[in-house]
């Protein structure tokens, strides 16, 4: 099979050569590519020939992609051909404030384990006494020798004795109950904690592509002070998303978050730009957790940044924040730049 640029610089798809070697531009053998390696995917034809995109937004969804790690799942998307992807780094590493919280929700109900503990320890300990306050009475019953007496004392002891078995079976039910969740609880915390300490140590990821095909990226870089992270599919060409200036931001111009909101891989949804500053670009595009590290991108297809996070108040919608895409290329400069022409 080969792939050519005809003389209007559309990409061709043919199993015979081209005609014209004059008119035309051998591209990439392809037999001849996969004979090197079979290793090595041209993602960009395969998700451009399996959806031809009819706009340019569906066009910059073939680059985006969803993220899994052994704690979470997010999004991310292309920024160059040769496979670099550009995702959060929350999305690859535990929140640093999402940690603290999870901690501190830990602790609390630790103690309230202990406080729950402590009270059953007391309840036990009244039915211990009032089983002994029962042996006691039946003891002292058997040595009565007043025949009425006798009877009086053994239908007070039933009634106690029945009143101790409805207390005792319902704190038995209760106490293996809350055995029971503690041991999951304590499993839970086991998993919340192992996972942490594997994704501080994670350098391969899973990425899905808009074809939910699964393919492994490796860590490239994460960011000390800001909340990015660079991966890179290998052996790889990939579609990618051009950057837009930061000089054409426009307050109320109309924009797009793409990515896997809410595990729902390859989702769309849309807003305005509601403001920016050198920091964050504010829109009120519905982004709803799996968003984090997709791009924010113009109606031309252009991203302008990374999907961060939402902040609301109460019942109100809230507003999404995303990192402008500038500030990742200036984090990432050393890996991105030039690299289209190697």
């Amino acid at each position: 099979m080969y792939i050519f640029k005809d003389k209007s610089g559309r990409t061709v798809i043919s199993d015979s050569p081209p005609d014209s070697a004059e008119t035309t531009e051998i591209i990439k053998d392809k037999s001849a590519r996969s004979s090197r390696s079979s290793r090595f995917r041209d993602i960009e034809i395969d998700l451009t020939q399996k959806y031809r995109p009819k706009n340019d937004i569906e066009k910059a969804s073939l680059s985006t992609v969803t993220v899994k790690t052994s704690i979470s799942q997010g999004s991310g998307f292309f920024i160059k051909e040769k496979g670099y992807i550009l995702t959060n780094k929350h999305v690859l590493r535990m929140d640093k404030a999402e940690m603290k919280k999870t901690e501190e929700t830990i602790g609390r109900m630790d103690q309230g384990i202990e406080d729950d503990q402590a009270a059953m320890a007391v309840e036990e300990r009244q039915l211990n006494g009032m089983k002994t306050v029962l042996e006691d009475h039946k003891r002292s019953i058997e040595r009565m020798t007043d025949p009425n007496a006798k009877k009086t004392a053994l239908q007070n002891y039933q009634r106690e004795s029945e009143r101790y078995d409805f207390y005792e079976a319902r704190f038995r039910k209760r106490k293996g109950e809350f055995e029971e969740k503690i041991a999951k609880y304590r499993q839970g915390k086991g998993d919340i904690t192992r996972k942490a300490r594997m994704a501080e140590q994670d350098r391969k990821f899973v990425v899905l592509l808009k074809d939910k095909t699964a393919l492994e990226a490796n860590l490239v870089s994460i960011s000390n002070d800001q909340d990015l992270a660079l991966l890179r599919i290998e052996r790889c060409k990939s579609p990618y998303l051009q950057s837009g200036a930061a000089n054409e931001l426009v307050q109320g111009m109309r924009v797009f978050a793409i990515g896997s909101p809410l595990g729902d891989v390859d989702s769309v949804s849309s807003g305005v730009l509601s403001g920016y500053d050198p920091d964050y670009i504010r829109t009120d595009a519905r982004i709803s957790p799996g968003n984090s590290g997709g791009p924010l991108i113009t109606a031309d297809g252009k991203v302008i940044g990374i999907n961060t996070m939402k902040r609301m108040a109460g019942k109100f919608e809230g507003m999404g924040f995303a990192i402008p895409v500038t500030k990742a290329l200036q984090e990432f400069s050393k890996y991105l730049t030039g690299i289209d022409k190697d």
